[in-house]
């Protein structure tokens, strides 16, 4: 029971948090020469991706996003950064929350030699800031991914399983104006479900993901701070929707 009512504060955090997941891009080369370019968007962030099969063999890819509150007062669809208006899971509703995330990778293609399934494996790492007025979160994250899918004619089904581990240097300042500061590690399980409907050179993507802690940082509430459930959240269910380009 301790141990569910500690996991609320990350299950209950679909707006703003100190780690938005990169939603996996599954791109399932086909040949060398391919080319791919997604955007997509999500209730919170914006994210595009590129990808090359340099070889036969290996590929390149680079993911990112950004989240609505770079650009606009809302932090995500369904809220405002207005406290007014904010739902009570919102961290952000003293101000504006701003999310970035860049990440590069290299894996193999084609595992299978088949037409219609694919497999493939990737490896990278990425750098990722959030802020807000009391707080700031500094992280980078080393991943591994595997990704399987089919093809039937135009339309297109995969999975994709990623293992993240994500080192966070995180600092705040609490209603006292008193700096604190903490480095912690976590490691994440992250799962998604995509296909792709349309031609041969553009298609629409729809996705859906988790990203599950495995291991949380096991906090010692600091004196004078803000309790910590109210910063050491993550997005959990994240859905996109994007469109694929392919050269």
């Amino acid at each position: 029971m301790k141990k569910v009512l500690y996991l609320l504060p990350f299950l209950l955090s679909g707006c703003s948090s100190m780690y938005i997941p990169q939603m996996a891009n599954a791109p399932l080369f086909e040949e060398k020469g391919e080319t791919q370019v997604e955007l997509s968007v999500s209730t919170n962030s914006a994210y595009a991706s590129l990808g090359y099969a340099c070889s036969d063999k290996y590929a390149v890819v680079l993911n990112g996003n950004l989240s609505f509150g770079n650009i606009t007062d809302y932090n995500d669809i369904f809220t405002h950064k207005d406290s007014s208006r904010a739902k009570y899971t919102d961290i952000s509703v003293y101000g504006r929350y701003a999310h970035k995330y860049l990440e590069a990778a290299v894996g193999r293609y084609n595992l299978l030699q088949s037409d219609s399934y694919k497999l493939e494996a990737f490896a990278g790492a990425g750098y990722g800031t959030a802020e807000e007025k009391s707080y700031r979160n500094r992280y980078g994250l080393a991943f591994a991914q595997v990704d399987f899918g089919q093809k039937v004619k135009k339309f297109e089904w995969g999975l994709s399983m990623r293992l993240a581990s994500s080192l966070h240097n995180l600092d705040w300042t609490d209603d006292y104006g008193k700096s604190f500061d903490k480095k912690f590690s976590m490691v994440h399980l992250e799962p998604m479900a995509f296909c792709r409907v349309g031609g041969e050179h553009v298609s629409f993507v729809p996705k859906i993901g988790v990203s599950l802690p495995i291991t949380s940082p096991a906090f010692e509430l600091v004196e004078g701070a803000i309790k910590d459930s109210d910063y050491y959240r993550t997005t959990v269910l994240h859905v996109s929707l994007g469109v694929r380009f392919k050269f």
